[in-house]
């Protein structure tokens, strides 16, 4: 492994990697955004599995 920083200056790989990951990161975040299943800016908190299950029991006329 020591052979291969000889050959590349690790200030450089790290600042390479860097510039990489950020714009991946961003990238990733923004396509979440996109989506509406995943996009936590519109809808808020999401709802809790046993109050949305409840709401769904309400809507068809069931009792909780």
């Amino acid at each position: 492994m020591y052979k291969l920083w000889q050959l590349l200056d690790p200030r450089q790989v790290l600042i390479a990697i860097t510039v990489f990951l950020i714009p991946l990161g961003l990238l990733i975040h923004f396509l979440l955004l996109a989506t509406e299943d995943l996009n936590w800016h519109e809808d808020g908190r999401p709802i809790p599995l046993k109050a949305a299950s409840a709401y769904d029991r309400a809507q068809q006329g069931l009792p909780y």
